[in-house]
């Protein structure tokens, strides 16, 4: 959620929605197999989507990365989030987001985590963005989380996040 000119305030909402493809490997080929070339499948009639949900999957991923407690990821994705909207304010429209005080908007961020190194050699996980929506379909976070449109109103148009799950990033 991004309040204000010039990304005065960027909230996320912690309850993520966790999709896997159907576990068909990537490769550069097959390139009309929609399953092995994307992960969102709740738009395709009879495509096999599998999703975890939040609070299951935190223990999941800190199960089978004891070494990566998910904490220090979402730190990443916050970070590569703050940096993405700030570049994309950094400029004036057209070319970026224009400053407007009274500017409200919900995105939804897909995103993968990729093995890389840091500066001192160590594996790290780096969130890698894949795509950004403007006003996402939020049919799921509603089915999951039915306070969900309350909790982004309060905090969008109140700016009331007590009892909202939701961290402010910047």
């Amino acid at each position: 959620m991004v309040m204000g000119p010039e990304l005065a305030s960027l909230f996320f909402y912690i309850f993520i929605h966790v999709n896997f493809s159907v576990f068909r490997p990537f490769s550069l080929d097959h390139f009309d197999d929609y399953q092995k070339h994307f992960t969102v499948m709740n738009y395709t009639e009879g495509a096999q989507l599998k999703q975890v949900h939040y609070d299951d999957f935190i223990p999941q991923f800190e199960k089978q990365y004891p070494e990566y407690p998910w904490k220090d990821v979402q730190e990443g994705l916050f970070q590569s989030f703050a940096e993405l909207f700030q570049a994309a304010c950094s400029r004036p429209a057209p070319y970026g987001i224009c400053a407007y005080p009274a500017s409200r908007a919900v995105y939804a961020i897909d995103l993968m985590l990729k093995w890389d190194a840091n500066a001192e050699g160590e594996r790290i996980m780096q969130p890698q963005i894949l795509e950004v929506n403007f006003s996402p379909d939020c049919a799921r976070a509603c089915k999951y989380h039915p306070s969900f449109y309350d909790d982004v109103f309060r905090t969008l148009f109140l700016d009331d996040t007590q009892g909202c799950p939701v961290t402010r990033i910047v």
